[in-house]
Parts: structure tokens; C-alpha cells; sequence
């Protein structure tokens, strides 16, 4: 594969980790502010339409559905942590590799 598609992967990595942790931290700033209504909206609609493919296995594997915004606002800061840490670890992969 050539560099700069590696290069690319890389960087796309670098923004959906800096993506992930900016939507933990706008979870976290509703909650802190109580705007339990927008954080609704955020979690069901932009979030959602965000990582509906991640989310629904995410779902899937939790027994536990969430039964109030707190819930919800708990279940997806926990997936994102999930996703974020999945992405961190591909992303050192791909550095690593670049090191061998």
C-alpha cells in the first residue's frame, strides 16, 4: 500500500479519536447543564445517525437497556469509550507497524 494512503488512514484515525472524545465531552457539558432535553435529541438523533451501525451492536450486546436519560447519556459515553479505544488501538497498530 502506498504512503499516503497509509498516511490518510492514519489521520482519519487521529480525527475520528479527537471526533469521539469531542462527543464524550458534549455528553458530559448537557448533563453537567442540565439540558436533559437537547441531550435526548443529541443522543437519539445526531449520535445515533452518527454510529448507528456501532451503536446497534452495542445495543445488542448489552442486556441492560438504559431506562432514563442518565441511562442513555451512561450507555453511550461507555460506547464511545468502547469505539474510542478500539480506534486508539488501531491507530497504534498502524504506527507500530510503520516502526518495523
Amino acid at each position: 500500500m502506498s504512503k499516503q494512503v497509509e498516511e490518510d488512514k492514519k489521520a482519519k484515525l487521529l480525527k475520528e479519536v479527537a471526533d469521539i472524545k469531542h462527543e464524550q465531552e458534549h455528553i458530559k457539558g448537557l448533563l453537567r447543564d442540565n439540558k436533559m432535553q437537547e441531550l435526548n435529541d443529541y443522543l437519539q438523533g445526531e449520535l445515533t445517525q452518527k454510529h448507528y451501525v456501532e451503536k446497534a451492536l452495542h445495543n445488542m450486546m448489552n442486556p441492560n437497556m438504559p431506562v432514563t436519560i442518565y441511562d442513555n447519556a451512561n450507555n453511550a459515553f461507555n460506547f464511545l469509550e468502547i469505539l474510542k479505544r478500539e480506534k486508539e488501538a488501531e491507530l497504534a497498530k498502524k504506527l507500530s507497524n510503520v516502526d518495523n
